[in-house]
């Protein structure tokens, strides 16, 4: 097997643990305005750590946070080692537009 039909593999078969994980994270309000994206950050981090990886957390000064006329920011730095040298790092981010109106159900919640 090759190493795409082993990632293929490893991907459907930790497809509902990918998806837990995502609900998870929309579950945290983060709508800019008013943009209150710290706890996002929180939530990432812990759902992270509960993969084993460690996030660094990052607090955006309050006065540049203000300035963007945001409420707070907390950026996560995130690291995964493979092997000798080869560090992997991703970047995301976590704010959203409001949901909307016309739900029949609250869309950051069960």
């Amino acid at each position: 097997m090759n190493t795409y039909a082993q990632l293929d593999a490893w991907i459907d078969a930790h497809f509902d643990e990918q998806v837990r994980f995502l609900q998870e994270l929309i579950r945290v309000p983060t709508d800019t305005p008013p943009g209150n994206n710290a706890p996002h950050a929180e939530r990432t981090a812990e759902l992270l750590h509960g993969f084993g990886f460690e996030a660094e957390k990052h607090a955006v000064p309050e006065a540049e946070v203000r300035a963007a006329g945001l409420e707070t920011i907390t950026n996560l730095v995130v690291r995964r080692k493979y092997g000798v040298g080869t560090t992997v790092l991703l970047n995301a981010h976590g704010d959203v537009v409001p949901p909307g109106e016309g739900w029949t159900k609250n869309p950051l919640r069960r």
